[in-house]
């Protein structure tokens, strides 16, 4: 940390020596409607320099030398302007807006506004007009029409999304981001927020998806790219917003935003939500019975009901301390009722709690931001442990109330069953809290061609789940982090530029952690060719690190003691803790416009993974602590022991592969006939060694490289296509008609298991031939529905303006009701369809 903090220094010494040249204002302005366009990209065509405007729309830039200079202007939606003027002189510039062709201005992929066809990432946008031509309530969905993404539906309201493979229940590999906030769940799981956010639809500018290596900027767990969710100004966007929309499954949202610029100083907005529904009907099954609770057998989840409900709400206050710098206060929070799927099965989230306040001030040149997340899970619990006790406590063969057994496992009445399975251990208790504090400089020496970020970050993780999914009943587990990171931007000859950056987070578990990364961009005509490298770092997340889940999932962040199968009580193992992951990726792409109609972005990747992070896998043994802590809550398989011998004990933890390669190849088209009709196309291929019997792979350490140990857990080749009609009818409709194709592939998550082979039958992972007595080590999973994806959808979405206030929406996914499995645990996703009827209310004053 010392030697960065030198580095810093001395950079920010000897660039700011340079910062001398010729002051060339003006103003950007919206060219239908005169308003003035506040975070507009200005810069020097020859030189790459450049600013962003204020809440005024003005700009100030310094160029090196007299006479003219060509300035390039950018804003998100508008059509890029280039002006030639006199250096040192005043101007006024208007926009014109226009949606896609590679106009959209970025933050996420340097910290700082670019040209999307500038950016030195993989980066794709989800714009407000994306959004308000869908009538879902659900933001996520229209990730699945995002090359490199691996889109996946849980249910009605559930969606995720991963990258570039290895995907699994507990995926914590793409840093969700809100407004620069890191918006993942405080506590054990670390997980993202997802439909638990607080927010709305309405209040979305945009939603900038970052692929790859990330750490560099963003801290460990970036590694496989970020998700930043940037809300709506309330001085740009004024006025009320009042939504209600309706659905199949049950389905009711009501929704609302009102903001205003009280004066020059102030500025508020709140938004809110009401969501309600019923999820599909299914159940997985659960397997119940045995000794005193009779015959063992597959039985089939309980769930008292599908119903799902999401309130949530924000409020954002904006003081404007001068022209160019703001702070801004903001709080919201969420409350959700629904069925989510982890590495063991389904929970039922019941009255769980996510919440926020955050403190940030923004100014041209520095950000500083502090913020408090917390987490309360309610009432929730893990559905295969309450499924089990309820059906084994009211099956019990032991019905004598005087037995001396009967108080622990004697057979109950319905009501007394629902309470003994709903005890502590199968429903969760957790009350978690995070802080993170952050500070950021950015500032562009033209003179020397050059820009710098530099920032420092802090996080402390303290979570409390007395014990019912972490193994800290007794001891309380706090994770701190903390590093810093530069960025140096070079302009170069022949329209190149270079970019270095570089970071480096201590943790208090994984120690230190050094992420570099490096882009060498030369634009084109229309665009540009990049080169990256990137490095990062996955720092495993606290569940893994110390869980203790239904006596079956434990973590593995310092080892874990167990007995083996096949051995005396008295011979212990210990299994290898967990190390960071560490990701290398080279990436070479194109981003550029293509005759003024075409629109095209391709980009390629090879990645190597060291110590890769496996989702939960199967151990045989019976588990005795994890690390020094003894495990005192009874064992789901505790095995049984035979003249001192123990077998069929099993329990899961997570390992560190040892090397995986991964590649593979995303492409985007988007062809705009004309300003009213275009078409969109997106695949993206996927491939890695890890497919191959690797020694190397065998994440459990028995000697063999099972299914579970080299699944990709991703399709190979899917893509998705959209033949979008804009302004019809007067300018007054639109229509997006949608197709979606993902090929099939197996997925093992834990417990969890789709295959293709094994659809219909009890999931069993062959693990090869124990050495201790020549058995086979077959490890037992849940029911196996059956390999995912190998599904064809269409989607059609369309809209009328009624009038300049009142608009209505509807859509239809899976046109054709076809099987849509998607992940394991969850429901085949059937068709759904929904209207909306919005009504937007302009402010009385301008």
């Amino acid at each position: 940390m010392k030697k960065l903090f030198v580095i810093l220094v001395l950079a920010l010494v000897q660039v700011t020596a340079m910062a001398q040249g010729t002051k060339t204002t003006g103003r950007i302005t919206d060219a239908a409607t005169g308003m003035p366009l506040e975070g507009a990209s200005v810069t020097i065509k020859s030189t790459g320099m450049g600013t962003s405007t204020d809440v005024n729309g003005k700009f100030s830039l310094l160029s090196t030398k007299a006479g003219k200079i060509t300035l390039r202007i950018s804003y998100v939606g508008y059509a890029d302007v280039e002006k030639t003027v006199e250096a040192g002189s005043a101007t006024d510039i208007t926009l014109k807006e226009e949606q896609g062709r590679g106009n959209d201005v970025v933050v996420s992929a340097s910290k700082r506004p670019e040209k999307i066809t500038r950016a030195p990432a993989t980066i794709s946008v989800i714009s407000a007009k994306d959004l308000e031509q869908t009538s879902s309530f659900n933001i996520g969905e229209l990730a699945s029409k995002i090359q490199g993404v691996e889109f996946i539906r849980t249910g009605v309201n559930g969606v995720g999304f991963n990258a570039r493979g290895f995907n699994n229940a507990f995926n914590a590999k793409i840093l969700q981001m809100t407004d620069g906030r890191n918006s993942m769940m405080a506590g054990g799981s670390g997980l993202p927020s997802g439909i638990m956010n607080t927010v709305i639809k309405e209040d979305v500018e945009r939603l900038e998806i970052v692929l790859g290596p990330n750490s560099a900027l963003y801290g460990p767990n970036a590694h496989n790219g970020i998700a930043n969710t940037i809300t709506k100004d309330p001085r740009k966007h004024q006025g009320t917003t009042l939504v209600i929309g309706a659905g199949n499954r049950d389905v009711f949202s009501g929704r609302f935003r009102t903001a205003s610029k009280i004066n020059n100083k102030w500025a508020y907005k709140i938004t809110g939500e009401y969501t309600t529904g019923r999820d599909f009907e299914f159940n997985d099954s659960i397997y119940a019975g045995g000794s005193v609770y009779g015959p063992a057998l597959a039985i089939p989840e309980r769930i008292p009901n599908y119903n799902f409900k999401h309130v949530r709400g924000a409020a954002d206050v904006y003081y404007a301390v001068n022209a160019k710098s703001d702070i801004i206060v903001s709080y919201g929070g969420s409350n959700n009722n629904f069925l989510s799927v982890n590495n063991t099965g389904r929970n039922q989230i019941k009255d769980w709690k996510f919440s926020y306040l955050q403190v940030k001030y923004v100014s041209p040149r520095f950000f500083a931001q502090a913020y408090e997340t917390w987490t309360n899970v309610g009432n929730s619990y893990g559905i295969p442990g309450y499924t089990r006790d309820y059906w084994n406590r009211t099956h019990s063969t032991i019905t004598d109330p005087t037995n001396p057994l009967f108080a622990a496992v004697g057979q109950l009445y319905p009501d007394q069953a629902e309470a003994f399975a709903t005890r502590l251990g199968n429903r969760f208790k957790e009350t978690s809290k995070r802080f993170n504090a952050e500070a950021q400089y950015n500032n562009n020496f033209e003179k020397a061609g050059l820009s710098l970020v530099v920032g420092m970050s802090y996080q402390k993780d303290k979570p409390n789940t007395y014990g019912t999914s972490l193994i800290d009943a007794n001891q309380l587990v706090e994770v701190t982090q903390y590093g810093g990171a530069i960025q140096l931007e070079k302009t170069l000859p022949a329209d190149f530029k270079l970019v270095a950056a570089a970071r480096l987070d201590h943790h208090s578990l994984f120690k230190n952690m050094f992420s570099p990364k490096l882009a060498l961009v030369k634009g084109v005509p229309g665009g540009s060719v990049r080169l990256t490298y990137g490095k990062a770092f996955a720092a495993p997340i606290i569940l893994f690190q110390r869980a203790s889940v239904f006596g079956l999932v434990f973590g593995n962040g310092d080892g874990i003691n167990y007995v083996p199968n096949g051995a005396p009580l008295t011979t212990t193992a210990n299994t290898i803790p967990l190390q960071p992951e560490q990701i290398n990726t080279w990436e070479f792409g194109y981003k550029g416009t293509v005759g003024k109609k075409l629109y095209v972005d391709i980009n390629g990747y090879y990645s190597n993974s060291k110590n890769f992070l496996s989702p939960a896998i199967t151990v045989g043994g019976r588990a005795l602590s994890v690390g020094s802590i003894p495990i005192t809550t009874p064992l789901l398989l505790p095995g049984a022991v035979t003249g001192g011998v123990l077998s069929g004990a099993a329990f899961s933890t997570y390992f560190n592969y040892g090397e995986v390669a991964s590649y593979g190849v995303d492409l985007g088209l988007n062809y705009y006939f004309n300003d009213n009709v275009s078409w969109a196309f997106k695949y993206s291929w996927f491939g890695s060694d890890i497919t191959k019997d690797n020694i190397k792979n065998d994440a459990n350490r028995d000697g063999y490289v099972s299914l579970e140990e080299r699944s990709l857990n991703a399709p190979a080749n899917r893509f998705s296509t959209t033949l979008s009609f804009q302004n019809m009818a007067k300018g007054k409709m639109f229509l997006n008609i949608s197709m979606r194709w993902v090929e099939s592939y197996d997925l093992y998550s834990g417990n969890q298991i789709g295959t293709k082979v094994g659809a219909g039958s009890r999931g069993v992972v062959y693990g090869g031939i124990n050495p201790l007595n020549s058995l086979p080590r077959n490890y037992v999973k849940n029911f196996n529905w059956g390999a995912l994806g190998g599904f064809t959808t269409f989607d059609i979405s369309t809209g009328v303006k009624l009038n300049s206030q009142l608009s209505i929406g509807a859509g239809i996914s899976n046109v054709f009701n076809v099987k849509q499995l998607e992940f394991v645990g969850s429901p085949s996703i059937g068709r759904l369809f929904s209207v909306e009827l919005k009504a937007h209310i302009p402010n009385s004053k301008k």
